[in-house]
Order: structure tokens, then C-alpha cells, then sequence
């Protein structure tokens, strides 16, 4: 059974010309690769995992996707994962992501994957089988090739920086996830390959974004299309589940396909009485086809609630931090940058001094045409890099936080995970420092107008890390920003989150770092840390927030549960939710999809025509 799981952005010898027959054997075998359109007899499991272009050259027009057939000859069934990890030439890891996979005892089945891609190149593709009883991998290389897209390889064009809805992406959605995290991989359905030899699956909430009110009207449609030339019989079993894992409904709907045909049908989901995340569970078992996805909806998001656990203290806390901010000399030191400037931008890289006498960068990028131009922050995500933005009507400012380049090894020698530096010290931990870092960037704007900023229209945006830091750094900097545009928070509550693990789905990061440092070090409660982590979590921070929000969530998010990210959401006050809007991906993980990015950039323009009034200095 092969499950996508979850979705993130960040060694098979060639499938170019040839059929692979990948071959997994027990223990500390050989993995023998075999060049043959037929399975072998005797293995334990035999896998082909193919690309559906045999040339393995792929484009926009040709998503890149591979198909995998399973051979259980064992007496017990086989669970475990498929791990991906994609590296580009720069022997940098490019994306990861993992597909959960269950082959029924003496039972085949056949399914095919589609890996979200958008980058020029030749790529190096590693493919990890963990199951119950063996293990195996392979490496081989795909092309991609897309005159429109993004040409990342060939560095040294500014141009290649120009705002677009695509290079929006590459700032708000990065992420460089610890430890290869599982990551949703669905893609569209409808537009799978219509090869023979699969059963193509769409399933789809009867409301598009997933989120209903009525409670009688809870439902999917679903669409089987059987691309064999033998008939398929078999269930459809479909299971309901709360958020914290807990099932509360099981039904099983009998199946049967012809050959090369299709059957349409309507899963009613029965009535859910409280608001909140649910999870779906749709199980396809037939005569040679076995595959299990899962899927979310919302209740009544309005009525997602959480507990509050903020320390009794906590605006106080916040407070000495921006003062002791303010007792740091910021020396801001503004440096042209005459490979990035371009014919239409000055680009300027900007250093600065933030709490702890830590040096901290940004990248400035100027329109040259003189005159006030609106102010657009790029917040970076869990130990990213950010690279400047050049916007044709509005200055652009992307900072990066303590850590980063070069200032990485001193500040952190033991090269320790951000989440997890001095986490049982409250006025020294990381994210007090980062928080501030990001009002710095802030005060950096709002001392510098003469070089053409106009202070009436601030934007600040980010995704996962960076929509963390975009919703504390308006919290914190009072009326200077006039909205901002965040993606699928991390940090959320952290408490809520613990409670979660219960649901596979979210036995990831940040919540598994947290759980993993309690269990190497034995001093340490589970308790004490969140108490820590209560001063950092995003749900406090809401209520402070009084500029508009454009505010995204993915269902499936392991990373960010949605139930906390709503409720976040829920906590503003209500002037500020009257003003606001939140986008609801029903089917994705850690993302966002590119129609809501093009949404992005009208709600930003449209944000950034009218000045704020009564601006705080």
C-alpha cells in the first residue's frame, strides 16, 4: 500500500532508457538491481519502481512521477516507508519526502507517485525502503527541463530575482527541515498518467475547500477509473478519525470496476458535533491494486478553540526584551552590492547589531527610479537563507536571523538544532534572541526613511518559520505594519501539539525535537520545557496583532497541526479577524498551492495602495 505522507521543499544508476526491476532483500543482503519486464520468483519482495517517462526527462507539460509495483512473497504483511531525498549538482539537498507503504502477505499491487518539482537540471533521485523484515536503496539521476521555469543553476542573473508568484514561493515556503520529516505528497489526481496498469483514484470534498458547516452535508466525491484489462473487485473502506487520532467511524463499500472502465459514487461522512480538524482514512483494496490515502475537512473552523498557556508574566518578559534591545547600538551598516544591483534596483546587503551583541543580515533592494515606495519584508523559515526580492514598484527587504551565514559556527559551535538551543532557559533561549531580531529589522525601516520608505505601507510575509516570525513581529512592533501574509505557522502551541502525537501524522517536528531532548537528557521534564516554550508560542502573540492577515492552512500539515493554526487564527481579536481572511488547502501538507500564491500577490498590492494611518514610530 503505498500512502503519500507528508510534503517539504528542500543515489537510482540511470532509468533513462531502460525498465529498473529494484529487487529489496532481508537484512544485510545484497540489493540487486535487475534490467527484466518480469518479476523474479523466489525474493522476498519484489519492486519495480520506474519512471513514467522512460527517458526520465520531465517538464511542466510532464510532472515528474514514478510507478512502483510490490510483490509480497512473504507470509506476513510488510509496512514501512519510501523514503525520497532529490540532491542537485551542488551535492545539496534539493526536497525529501516519504510515502507510507503496506503490501498485504502473497498479495501485488501496483501505484504511482507524482514528486511536486519546478527546477531546471539534472538531479541525482535516492529512493530508501524500510520495511518490517528488509531494507534497500537506489540512486539514479532525472532531467527537468522548462524554459519558463526558474533556471536555479545558473547563478548570477538578478533579474532571475524579479517578484513573481514563483520566486514569492522560494522565500515564503522555504524550509530546511531537520532530519528528512515525512511530508504529504498527493498531487492532482485527475491529471495522472492514463498508462495501463493502475487504478486512478480522485477523491474530493464536496465543498473545494474542505470546510463545512452543515453537519448533514459532510461528504466526498470519488471517481475510480480501472486502466487494467482484467475487471477489479474488492471494498473501498473509508475511516473517520478526530484529530488526535481517535477513529469514530468505520464503513466498508464493496467495489466492483470493469475493465478499462470507471464508477463514480458519494462518500457521506455521518454528522460530527464539535468544531474542529477531522481525518479521513480511504483504504483501496482490490483484486490486484491495494492503496491507502488520507484526507482532512474542517467543522466549523470559527468555533476551533485551545487553551491558553501564557505565563502570567508574559507581556512583562516581552517587554525587558525590546528594552534590552533598545540598549543594544544597532550600527547599522549599509553595504551596495554591485554584482547584485541591477539597471532598475540597488541592492544593498544590511548588517546590524541585535540583542546579545549578535550580527544579524538583510537584503535591501531599491527600485533606482526616485521616489517613496512601499516596504515589503521576507521573514526566513527554520534555518534558511534568504536571497533578495526585486520588486518593480516596492522596496523589498528580506532579513535573515541570528545563525545564518557566516555568523552560523560562533553563535551555535555545537551546530545544535535552533529549536533546541538553551530551550531550558527562558531569557536566554534562541527564540528570544530571533524574535528580536525581527524588531530589529523593523526599527532598521522605520530609522532609515530618507532612502525612500514610505512608512505608511509595511507588509511583512513568510511561510512555516517565517509566518512565525511575521505574526510575532507585528504582535510586538505595535502599529508599524500594515498586513501581513503568512503560511501553515509553526509553533503554534506547543502544548496542544504534544497532546497530538497520539496521531501519527504529527509525530514530527518541532514536537518530536522537544520530545527527543527530554529523552536524552533525563533531568529534563517534558513539562519544564513547555512551560519555556510557553513565552514562544504563537497563540499568545495573536490578540497584539491589529493589522489585517492573510492567513493559509493545510490540513494535512504534520509539521503545523491545523487544529492549532486555526485556533491560533480564532485568538486575534475580532476587529482584526473582520479584517482578515483565511485560505483552507484541504488536501496538502507544509504548503500552499500556486493559485493561493497568485492570491498573495493581488492581496499584497491591494494592501499596499492605501496608507496606514496614525503610524507608530
Amino acid at each position: 500500500m503505498l500512502t503519500p505522507v507528508q510534503k517539504d521543499k528542500k543515489q537510482f544508476p540511470s532509468l533513462s532508457a531502460f525498465l529498473l526491476l529494484i529487487v529489496f532483500l532481508i537484512g544485510n543482503q545484497t540489493l540487486l538491481a535487475k534490467v527484466n519486464d518480469a518479476f523474479f520468483s523466489g525474493d522476498p519482495v519484489e519492486i519495480r519502481i520506474l519512471p513514467a517517462k522512460s527517458k526520465a526527462v520531465f517538464g511542466r507539460k510532464s510532472p515528474v512521477k514514478y510507478r512502483a509495483s510490490f510483490k509480497n512473497n512473504l507470509e506476513t504483511d510488510q509496512e514501512g516507508t519510501l523514503l525520497y531525498k532529490i540532491i542537485n549538482n551542488r551535492n545539496e539537498i534539493h526536497s525529501t519526502g516519504s510515502y507510507a507503504v503496506k503490501v498485504a502477505a502473497k498479495k501485488t499491487f501496483e501505484s504511482s507517485f507524482v514528486i511536486p518539482f519546478e527546477e531546471n537540471g539534472v538531479f541525482t533521485i535516492r529512493f530508501d525502503l524500510t520495511l518490517n523484515d528488509f531494507t534497500g536503496d537506489l540512486t539514479s539521476e532525472f532531467t527537468y527541463k522548462d524554459p519558463k521555469s526558474l533556471k536555479q543553476d545558473r547563478p548570477g542573473n538578478p533579474y532571475e530575482l524579479n517578484n513573481t508568484a514563483a520566486n514569492f514561493e522560494k522565500i515564503a515556503s522555504a524550509e530546511n527541515i531537520p532530519e528528512d520529516p515525512e511530508k504529504h505528497i498527493e498531487g492532482d489526481l485527475e491529471e495522472a498518467s492514463h498508462d495501463e496498469g493502475e487504478i486512478i483514484t480522485v477523491i474530493k470534498p464536496i465543498n473545494k475547500d474542505g470546510v463545512f458547516w452543515d453537519p448533514e452535508n459532510i461528504g466526498y466525491h470519488v471517481q475510480l477509473t480501472n486502466k487494467y484489462k482484467t475487471k477489479q473487485e474488492g471494498t473501498l473502506t473509508y475511516i473517520l478519525k478526530t484529530d488526535n487520532g481517535a477513529t469514530l467511524e468505520t464503513r466498508v463499500v464493496a467495489i466492483k470496476l470493469p475493465k478499462k472502465g470507471s464508477r463514480q459514487f458519494k462518500i457521506k461522512i455521518p454528522p460530527v458535533s464539535a468544531p474542529g480538524i477531522y481525518g479521513i482514512t480511504v483504504a483501496l483494496n482490490l483484486t490486484t491494486y491495494d492503496d491507502t490515502t488520507k484526507y482532512a475537512f474542517g467543522y466549523r473552523p470559527s468555533g476551533i478553540s485551545t487553551s491558553y498557556h501564557k505565563p502570567p508574566d508574559f507581556e512583562a518578559f516581552w517587554a525587558k526584551a525590546k528594552a534590552d534591545l533598545a540598549m543594544v547600538d544597532p550600527k547599522y551598516n549599509i553595504i551596495l552590492d554591485q554584482t547584485r544591483t541591477t539597471r532598475f534596483h540597488k541592492v544593498y546587503k544590511v548588517e546590524m547589531i541585535s540583542l546579545d551583541e549578535v550580527k544579524i543580515f538583510g537584503w535591501l533592494t531599491v527600485p533606482r527610479l526616485p521616489g517613496k515606495y512601499p516596504v515589503v519584508v521576507g521573514l526566513q523559515g527554520y534555518r534558511v537563507e534568504l536571497q533578495p526580492l526585486l520588486y518593480e514598484n516596492y522596496i523589498g527587504f528580506n532579513l535573515n536571523t541570528r545563525g545564518i551565514e557566516k555568523n552560523w559556527k560562533p553563535f551555535n559551535p555545537e551546530n545544535e538544532q535552533p529549536l533546541l538551543i538553551n530551550i531550558t532557559d527562558r531569557d536566554n533561549y534562541m527564540y528570544r534572541g530571533m524574535y528580536m531580531d525581527c524588531v530589529r529589522a523593523i526599527d532598521f525601516i522605520y530609522s532609515h526613511e530618507e532612502m525612500g520608505f514610505d512608512l505608511s505601507r509595511v507588509i511583512v510575509f513568510g511561510g512555516s518559520q517565517g509566518a512565525t516570525l511575521s505574526l510575532v513581529t507585528a504582535a510586538l512592533t505595535g502599529n508599524r505594519i500594515n498586513s501581513l501574509i503568512v503560511d501553515n505557522p509553526i509553533f503554534c502551541d506547543f502544548h496542544e501539539s504534544y497532546k497530538l502525537l497520539s496521531n501519527p501524522l504529527y509525530d514530527n517536528f518541532p514536537i518530536k525535537h522537544v520530545v527527543d531532548y527530554v529523552k536524552e537528557n533525563p533531568g529534563v521534564t517534558i513539562e519544564q520545557l513547555l512551560d519555556n516554550l510557553s513565552y514562544f508560542e504563537v497563540q499568545n502573540f495573536m490578540p497584539m496583532i491589529n493589522c489585517s492577515v492573510l492567513y493559509a492552512v493545510s490540513l494535512l500539515d504534520p509539521l503545523a497541526p491545523a487544529a492549532t493554526v486555526v485556533a491560533a487564527f480564532n485568538k486575534m481579536n475580532p476587529a482584526t479577524i473582520e479584517k482578515s481572511e483565511m485560505y483552507v488547502a484541504p488536501h496538502l501538507g507544509h504548503e500552499i498551492t500556486m493559485e493561493h500564491r497568485h492570491y498573495q500577490m493581488i492581496w499584497m498590492s491591494e494592501k499596499l495602495l492605501r496608507k496606514r494611518k496614525n503610524i507608530g514610530k
